[in-house]
């Protein structure tokens, strides 16, 4: 009979590979989410005129912008223009204006609600309530409202990390 050995001097060859590619430099780290707003493919999609081609539905969202084809911004908050939208993206973009964490991306999805005050200094945003729209689905008819927070929808389409949508909410 054999004694049964727990331990030895020479490891086996596949521990000994396993330790080897674990030494490695880089995949003896694990991987860190990047911020959301700090990726290329994100900025070029947070532009509203590059937006829907990115797979985004962003436009759905801010009045004066077409929505993607077949969808509608009937009964959806709207940011007031594409200058307010942009305004609140840049402030919330710039690390210098906006003080507060930066959701980071990992996964396949990625969702941040900040307030209007940690990106903008002040309380509140005007928006719409948008209550009709035409063929193309932009708002032909709306109610003013006010917004404490924004809702920022980060996604990973096709291989690349889009703004999917950002809209004023409560």
């Amino acid at each position: 009979m054999h004694p049964i050995r727990f331990f030895s001097s020479k490891p086996p060859f596949a521990l000994s590979a396993m330790a080897a590619l674990l030494m490695a430099p880089g995949l003896s780290r694990p991987a860190h989410a990047v911020e959301c707003r700090t990726i290329a493919s994100v900025q070029a999609s947070a532009v509203s005129s590059n937006n829907n081609d990115a797979g985004g539905h962003l436009n759905q969202h801010i009045f004066g912008a077409t929505p993607p084809k077949g969808s509608s911004q009937t009964g959806k908050t709207l940011f007031t223009s594409i200058g307010e939208y942009s305004n609140v993206w840049n402030n919330y973009q710039n690390p210098e204006k906006f003080r507060g964490d930066a959701i980071a991306c990992s996964g396949t999805k990625a969702r941040q609600k900040v307030t209007v005050y940690s990106v903008l200094k002040k309380d509140m945003i005007g928006g719409f309530n948008c209550t009709a729209a035409n063929a193309k689905g932009e708002c032909t008819s709306k109610t003013k409202s006010q917004h404490k927070k924004i809702q920022l929808d980060f996604k990973l389409v096709q291989g690349q990390w889009i703004l999917l949508t950002a809209y004023p909410t409560n």
